[in-house]
């Protein structure tokens, strides 16, 4: 039976909010990947060599093999990750009980995250880029690699302990965590028997041999064990390349201490420039937001009618007021902000059953700058044919103020999401390839603002695909 992950689920429908990024101490983003198959392949290190390598237990893209590389995953996107964006691949050795059952990984949860980014900005994961972590011949413990009984007391490196029921009664839960190298050797995608292409950063920073930083990756991988009461982790045992005997297989298999994992790194180009650029060398906490594409604004603005004949083209803040009261917008001072867009890219080869999944939105920086109070924002889809260096309150584009998604704002300044999906694909319908939309329409007299294009935070339109991991 299938259970799902508790994680956040977007809203149904047309309008939605999704609080977004906030600041954190260190920059990082996640993403949840739901088992998805085992063989006895390994891309990496037996590239071309099916079924010749230990049995490796397989998350996120649903073809890898023994043949997978970037361009292969890209070809057959399906992943088991909850941020469909995400096509990597990750896998693990299979692991087998003290009683001598094989059993499967329920997920794992992946955190991308990074420190010192003022200092040490991180450089996108480059198509392909291929990580090993771990020794699959290690005999004792090793420092990027723990373990945990959900039981327990936290992440361990050695494996002394008898993990017991989980909180909830209802099974054991043994997790291993692998942690990546962070540091790249900026040439070789690929690293081969002997001879690495990353390392690890060392307070911070990268050694010379290694001197391009990347996000750390840090792999949790989670088994669920309704069928026992207590396991010994000291007698858990991971799979070993086989003995080979012509084609047939010999399996072998090692202690807990040949823990180890594989990546390749199947993030879109775009997706893996926001995760650095936009998210984690901001120092955000971006969760699971990572888009598939994005185009931010091409213009954007405000038109006030206070001041009708002003052009505020050049205002890196963007501000938004209005009131509905006392005669409605009409009879009040209305400010709206204006935003122009390329419009993003769909997925190309996702398949049909994925297609609804991917939507878009207008993700915008800001808050309410009056009060803590939280009110409400509309979207409003206009027109394309105007000029953010001269339009204003007298000639700008006209709206029939019919929301075609709504934001919810309090007074913290954080990226925010309107799901404005039906308005962008009515424009593709019509052969569009730009969009445009006012920012306003709060029925209670606040004011909010926002960064524009000129910040570190400017105001996009996105891609995002999203559906629950599950727990196997």
């Amino acid at each position: 039976m299938k259970k799902t992950l508790r994680v956040l689920v977007p809203l149904a429908g047309l309008f939605a909010l999704m609080p977004l990024a906030s600041h954190a101490a260190s920059g990082q983003s996640n993403v949840s990947c739901s088992y998805s198959h085992t063989l006895g392949d390994d891309a990496i290190l037996m590239f071309g060599m099916p079924n010749h390598a230990m049995l490796h237990d397989f998350f996120g893209n649903t073809s890898t093999d023994a043949y997978s590389t970037y361009d292969t995953l890209q070809a057959k996107p399906e992943t088991t990750c909850d941020n469909k964006a995400d096509s990597t691949a990750y896998w693990a050795p299979t692991m087998k009980l003290p009683s001598g059952e094989v059993v499967k990984p329920s997920y794992q949860k992946t955190y991308y995250q990074a420190n010192s980014v003022e200092k040490y900005p991180l450089t996108p994961f480059p198509k392909g880029l291929q990580l090993l972590a771990g020794d699959h011949v290690g005999t004792a413990p090793n420092q990027h690699v723990s373990f945990l009984c959900a039981n327990g007391n936290g992440y361990t490196n050695t494996a002394d302990q008898v993990c017991g029921l989980r909180s909830g009664g209802d099974a054991v839960q043994f997790n291993i965590g692998i942690n990546f190298p962070n540091c790249w050797d900026g040439v070789h995608l690929k690293p081969e028997k002997g001879v690495a292409n990353a390392t690890y950063d060392s307070n911070n920073v990268c050694p010379a041999a290694f001197p391009v930083k990347i996000p750390k990756v840090n792999m949790n991988i989670a088994y669920v064990l309704p069928q026992i009461t207590s396991l010994d982790t000291s007698k858990i045992q991971l799979s070993l390349d086989p003995e080979m005997v012509g084609d047939q297989r010999i399996e072998k298999w090692g202690s807990i201490y040949t823990a180890h994992g594989d990546f390749v790194n199947g993030w879109p180009e775009q997706s893996a420039k926001y995760m650095t650029d936009l998210c984690m060398n901001l120092a955000f906490d971006c969760s699971n937001t990572i888009p598939y594409s994005y185009e931010p604004a091409l213009e954007d603005t405000v038109i006030s009618s206070t001041n009708s004949s002003t052009n505020y083209g050049s205002s890196t803040l963007l501000t938004a007021s209005d009131n509905w009261k006392n005669g409605g917008h009409a009879s009040n001072p209305e400010s709206l902000v204006l935003f122009k867009f390329k419009i993003p890219a769909l997925p190309e080869a996702i398949p049909a059953s994925e297609e609804g999944l991917f939507v878009y939105r207008l993700r915008v920086f800001g808050g309410n700058a009056a009060s803590s109070a939280t009110g409400k924002l509309n979207v409003y889809s206009t027109t394309t044919d105007w000029d953010g260096k001269t339009v204003n309150w007298d000639n700008h584009p006209a709206t029939d103020y019919q929301s075609a998604g709504t934001i919810s704002m309090n007074n913290n300044r954080q990226y925010r999401d309107a799901i404005v999906d039906t308005a962008v694909r009515q424009a593709l319908a019509e052969g569009k390839t730009e969009v445009a939309f006012y920012l306003g329409g709060d029925q209670n007299g606040g004011t909010y603002t926002f960064d524009s294009t000129e910040t570190n935070h400017p105001p996009l339109l996105i891609v995002k695909g999203y559906k629950a991991a599950t727990e196997n």
